[in-house]
């Protein structure tokens, strides 16, 4: 399994929890996400600003992907899925965003993507949607 399986495995569980349905990962909320992921790598900061000033909904919206709901969630130090899943859970801004009834479509950017260095400090950012 891969590291963002793992994590989309544990959204989902705390989604079970509350009788949520699972979330699907779409390829352009994976691609905003990891470009997002990326951008924060590269300027060493974590930041709901992208590039360009972007906020998350343009960044989603550049993909082409059309959506009803969106929300973003970032990161920075956690090694593993449960870790960042727990960050998250334990941050009720970000907690809201996981268990919003409204979203059914993830995206997962991890930055840098080392599954062979699972010490290594990585940025995190979660694209959750629902399509239009």
């Amino acid at each position: 399994m891969s590291l963002i399986t793992d994590v989309i495995d544990c959204l989902n569980a705390e989604r079970e929890k509350v009788d949520l349905p699972a979330l699907s990962p779409n390829d352009k909320l994976m691609l905003t996400a990891q470009q997002h992921a990326e951008f924060m790598d590269r300027k060493q900061a974590l930041s709901h600003s992208g590039a360009g000033g972007s906020t998350f909904d343009q960044r989603i919206l550049a993909t082409g992907y059309k959506f009803t709901a969106a929300a973003e969630n970032v990161a920075l130090g956690a090694v593993d899925a449960a870790g960042v899943v727990q960050m998250w859970m334990d941050s009720p801004p970000h907690r809201a965003n996981i268990l919003n009834a409204q979203v059914t479509e993830v995206g997962l950017g991890i930055s840098p993507a080392q599954p062979e260095a699972p010490e290594v400090t990585r940025f995190w950012s979660l694209t959750l949607a629902a399509p239009l």
